[in-house]
């Protein structure tokens, strides 16, 4: 019996990641709309900003022409320091390794613009985000009591960790 391995697979099954355009938007904001309620998600309008106009760089994970997952890192001129804005994984998606990827193509941009650090803040009761981050080699620097507007996995406290580049 011969077995057939395919050397490269077709391009419609690899998993890449690229930056986001104004075409991703709508399957972004589909996204974000699936990760968190209202009135905890960004709207179409601040994604948009961010993706788009903000001073920031946004990617995109696919398989095919399906968008799995984002990121939005902002920077401040003059600053050391990348900002993970947002990082989303739709949840039909997650445990497949999309956030680690997305999360890994952001820190490369920062260290292309010559950040030093990598700073996040996530609800201390996000477990599943807070295992990648450690994962991923973040550390906590603080909590942040009443840090969001609206309670957020049930608290509006936060916990900033950041990452040496």
């Amino acid at each position: 019996m011969l077995l057939v391995i395919p050397v490269n697979m077709e391009p419609q099954h690899r998993s890449i990641i690229r930056p986001a355009n104004r075409d991703d938007l709508e399957a972004i904001s589909a996204i974000e709309q699936k990760c968190f309620p209202e009135p905890i998600a960004y709207s179409k309008r601040q994604l948009a900003y961010l993706v788009l106009n903000a001073n920031s760089a946004s990617f995109v994970e696919t398989l095919g022409n399906v968008i799995r997952g984002f990121v939005i890192v902002t920077y401040r001129r003059g600053s050391p320091i990348g900002h993970i804005e947002t990082i989303d994984v739709d949840p039909a998606h997650t445990k497949k390794g999309i956030g680690l990827k997305l999360l890994t193509r952001a820190e490369d941009d920062m260290r292309k613009k010559g950040k030093r650090w990598s700073q996040l803040e996530v609800s201390e009761n996000n477990k599943a985000a807070i295992g990648l981050y450690k994962k991923a080699g973040y550390t906590l620097k603080e909590k942040i009591n009443r840090y969001y507007r609206y309670e957020h996995e049930g608290t509006r406290d936060a916990l900033r960790m950041v990452k040496a580049l």
